[in-house]
């Protein structure tokens, strides 16, 4: 069995220092202001720990804190305390580590989402939609979510995620409704947009955002992605 594509990325609200990274390609923030770099980190993994270095741009080691989230599609992503140096600074913060062990199927989609909201070791939110070659709009989205609070996990029998972009596509602000068994109302959380990039990478065009976070009374701090198939026989 071939290894996963890994991905990683590290959340310190208190320096304004954020980080989403994978083979290819590195994006930082620092603020409002990103910096795209063209290469990804080496990342290894020693037991339940990871290792990610990117020479001259960071050196850290993320350790799960919650149970592994399914995403579906064979697609694994861990809730990590991330500690180490961005930048010559040293970082004790949350983050998170993707595993995707089957690559996305571009022939069958149009767009891939990805959201994580990082609150504290304890409370969490990350979901993947996946749209269908297609599909009209994002009624037709599979939305897997996994929801961390209290330090339990709770299934999330239905994610609903609203989005509003600018004119270029770009996602300014979201909206979440969580619908766990047994609940008769939905679980809300609310997001905006801190810092974002966008490039392309092989036929997809790629949004990447950080964005503040809040869901009951508390407030935190993720990333969301946003990939649109734009060229069928690149993707």
């Amino acid at each position: 069995m071939s290894e996963p594509a890994v991905s990683i990325a590290f959340f310190d609200p208190e320096h304004e220092l954020q980080g989403i990274a994978r083979a290819g390609t590195t994006l930082m923030f620092e603020g409002s202001s990103a910096n795209v770099l063209p290469e990804g980190p080496a990342v290894e993994r020693d037991g339940a720990i990871w290792r990610a270095n990117l020479e001259g741009a960071f050196s850290l080691t993320l350790e799960p804190v919650a149970p592994a989230a399914a995403l579906g599609g064979d697609v694994e992503a861990h809730l990590c305390a991330v500690t180490g140096d961005v930048g010559g600074r040293m970082v004790s913060c949350l983050g998170t580590v993707g595993e995707t062990h089957t690559p996305p199927a571009w022939d069958d989609l149009d767009v891939l989402r990805s959201v994580s909201a990082v609150f504290d070791r304890e409370h969490a939110f990350l979901a993947l939609a996946r749209r269908p070659a297609g599909a009209p709009g994002h009624d037709e989205e599979r939305v897997t979510g996994w929801l961390l609070a209290g330090g339990e996990t709770l299934a999330v029998e239905e994610t609903r995620l609203s989005t509003v972009y600018d004119k270029d596509g770009r996602q300014r602000s979201a909206g979440l409704e969580l619908w766990l068994p047994g609940e008769d109302f939905p679980r809300r959380g609310s997001g905006t947009v801190v810092a974002g990039s966008s490039l392309q990478l092989g036929g997809l065009d790629v949004h990447a955002a950080i964005f503040r976070w809040r869901m009951e009374d508390r407030e935190g701090t993720g990333a969301y992605e946003l990939w649109v198939r734009s060229d069928p026989e690149a993707a």
